[in-house]
């Protein structure tokens, strides 16, 4: 009975189908899983490029970040150096007010040598007749009580200058830690930098962890890590503030404070910080800085913020312009009177002025206001702050300078031997030996000058013109060219100079004492000035190379190959076959790709003849540079600096205006070392096919 049933089975024609169903349900099935495999695939695949995208990206956003910093700091430095020079300003401004009222005060005793102390043996008897007389003695007795009172109150800010001595409270103290300030700004800086470093080095692999846990980035971290690492490196100038790759700088250790040449680094860099910092000038972003309404009492004016000139030291409203102005230039009634005041604080360059420039009474030069500075006439407002000056110009003269026959010891001349002879300093419009002259480099009464340690000065404290009093004021024990002041008014700082008004002077006869500020350069140790602290510093010209700091240094770094020196962040990532499965699971919320594998190996063999077909679900044959395998992406971003409104302004450290973006890649091939090369290397035909093919 089997037998039966097993030959009726044979002849049966039903479910011959079945065959094919079965192979096209196989072939369906592999199409599926083939399918389900080239999806995960490319979703991994734009899972990688979202992950390089990510890491780039905030390798530049580490890097702008740290950018924007050292233009806050390099600010907050620039600031630090203006509130510097408006202390020394003050200062400047306090003294002088010595020395114009001690010269108010010489002026008056001058004209009445009657008044005050005497030890002319010729007044001394006169004097007495004088006052004797009906209406002259009156008028001389009220002259006398006058000039008293006035003795008085010179006498008194005289002590008060000499006891508090703000010379010293202010120039050896509060303005030198101004310079500490910085040094813990640059410190700070510093600190940013080799954080910023490490991350760029290290190619963010904390935001590659957090984007995709499958992915080994050591390889990235090795070639574009470094690579990323000396575009970031090279973006800092080293002589200004130190780079990432090279030893940390000390931050109290000034700029190299001799460099002043065209060719040297230090020099470039110190002449950005000056520049910045003497070009300050008042904001005025409204029409008044102080008013009532509508009305404006004080004018706000776009001036130099250490312009210390008689019309800005006085408030005036708008409709005073005019005055304003006339105060500004000089009060001249020719061959009358003649009253100006000036005033002005800037950083300058190393030797100008040195200690022997500047002591010399007859040939000082005002190096505030050298158009030359001892660089060069195209430089001249290039300062470097190697040195800082202050001025307080004033002249005063009454009457016609030159009457033939006859001195007028009231007003003296331009080219006079002895400037502390006059009231003020007269030098105003001294010519040079070559006929060309700035109308004040030769007025130094009163002024300033902190030097740093290679000019010379007495113990490093540079120089100060000013009223040399009887005394030393408390807490200075020792100054290096003190001149103790002559005649009987010395207490109140005035000295006695006997002037020949004649031609020939006789026996005394033609002689006229003239009272004067005894105002003399001193070297007090008070005014030390260490120069610019390191910053950070950006030059878009520096290299015309890529990672290397010896090829092209004078070159400027072009757009279209080196981006102005702007650093890009490079990051190539590899999946492999079994990262791309995600094997591991080390990322659960990725999922695993293994049913769609069928095995463990990834391939599927079958057969219907004696030759034998496979089919390879494994991603292991896509290779990159042909060693590579699975999926491999690259991407570059890049930190770049825009002012908004203004595509033209250079990329520098001052602005934080340094931003992050990605960037296309084959624009990008000029800061990868050798790829340019490279390129060029290929024959024309072929050499545009890159910008084809890479469009990311």
């Amino acid at each position: 009975m089997f037998t039966r049933i097993l030959r009726q089975s044979f002849r049966r024609q039903e479910g011959q189908a079945l065959v094919l169903a079965a192979l096209l349900v196989l072939v369906m099935s592999i199409a599926v899983v083939t399918t389900v495999n080239i999806g995960h695939t490319v979703h991994e695949r734009i899972r990688l490029q979202n992950t390089a995208d990510a890491a780039a990206y905030s390798m530049s956003a580490m890097e702008a970040r740290a950018f924007n910093f050292y233009a806050y700091a390099n600010r907050t430095q620039a600031s630090h150096y203006v509130s510097a020079m408006m202390w020394q300003s003050l200062l400047s401004l306090i003294y002088f007010a010595e020395a114009f009222l001690a010269d108010t005060y010489g002026f008056m005793k001058t004209l009445n040598p009657c008044a005050g102390k005497s030890k002319n043996i010729f007044w001394k008897v006169a004097c007495p007749i004088l006052e004797a007389l009906p209406y002259i003695g009156q008028v001389l007795k009220i002259i006398d009580k006058a000039m008293d009172a006035w003795r008085m109150i010179v006498k008194a800010f005289h002590t008060l200058i000499r006891t508090t001595n703000p010379d010293k409270l202010i120039g050896k103290f509060i303005i030198p830690t101004h310079r500490i300030l910085n040094s813990v700004l640059f410190f700070a800086s510093q600190a940013v930098m080799m954080s910023a470093s490490t991350h760029v080095l290290q190619t963010t692999d904390t935001v590659i962890a957090d984007n995709d846990k499958n992915i080994n980035s050591l390889v990235s971290q090795g070639v574009t890590g470094v690579i990323s690492q000396c575009l970031f490196d090279q973006s800092h100038f080293p002589e200004a503030g130190g780079r990432p790759l090279g030893m940390p700088v000390n931050p109290f250790k000034p700029i190299k404070p001799e460099a002043w040449r065209h060719d040297e680094k230090e020099a470039r860099a110190k002449r950005a910080m000056g520049a910045v910092a003497n070009a300050t000038r008042y904001a005025c972003d409204s029409k008044g800085s102080l008013g009532v309404g509508s009305v404006d009492l004080i004018s706000c004016q776009e001036r130099f913020i250490t312009s210390r000139r008689l019309g800005d030291l006085i408030p005036l409203p708008d409709w005073l312009g005019i005055l304003r102005d006339w105060l500004n230039n000089e009060i001249d009634i020719p061959g009358v009177f003649s009253f100006g005041k000036l005033g002005q604080t800037r950083l300058l360059t190393v030797n100008n002025p040195d200690r022997a420039k500047i002591v010399k009474t007859n040939t000082a030069r005002n190096y505030i206001r050298d158009w030359r500075e001892g660089i060069a006439p195209s430089l001249g407002s290039m300062a470097q702050g190697d040195n800082m000056g202050s001025d307080d110009l004033y002249w005063l003269k009454f009457g016609p300078a030159n009457i033939p026959g006859f001195r007028n010891p009231l007003s003296c001349k331009t080219d006079v031997k002895d400037p502390s002879e006059c009231w003020g300093d007269p030098r105003k419009g001294l010519k040079d030996t070559g006929g060309k002259y700035m109308p004040y480099q030769y007025m130094a009464k009163t002024s300033i000058w902190a030097m740093n340690a290679t000019e010379g000065s007495f113990q490093n404290g540079g120089v100060h013109w000013r009223v040399h009093p009887q005394r030393m004021p408390t807490g200075d024990t020792t100054w290096r060219g003190y001149t103790r002041p002559s005649g009987p008014e010395g207490e109140v700082g005035v000295t006695e100079h006997k002037i020949c008004t004649l031609p020939v002077c006789f026996l005394g006869a033609g002689k006229i004492s003239v009272y004067t500020a005894n105002v003399h350069p001193a070297e007090d140790t008070n005014h030390p000035w260490g120069g610019v602290v390191p910053f950070m510093h950006f030059e878009p010209g520096q290299f015309d190379g890529v990672c290397d700091r010896k090829a092209s240094t004078e070159t400027a770094a072009k757009r279209d190959r080196f981006d102005f020196n702007q650093p890009s962040t490079w990051v190539a990532l590899n999946k492999s076959p079994d990262e791309v499965m995600n094997k591991d699971l080390k990322d659960k919320d990725a999922g695993t790709n293994a049913p769609a594998q069928l095995n463990d190996q990834g391939k599927v063999k079958f057969s219907f003849t004696s030759d034998t077909h496979g089919l390879e679900m494994k991603n292991d044959r896509k290779k990159f540079a042909g060693f590579v395998e699975g999926l491999n992406v690259i991407t570059r971003g890049q930190t770049y600096y825009h002012r908004p409104g203004n595509w033209t302004e250079h990329p520098n450290f001052f602005n934080p205006y340094w931003r992050p973006r990605l960037a296309s890649v084959y624009q990008g091939r000029g800061t990868l070392p050798l790829i340019t090369t490279l390129e060029s290397q290929l024959p024309t035909q072929v050499r545009g096919i890159a910008a084809k093919v890479i469009t990311h």
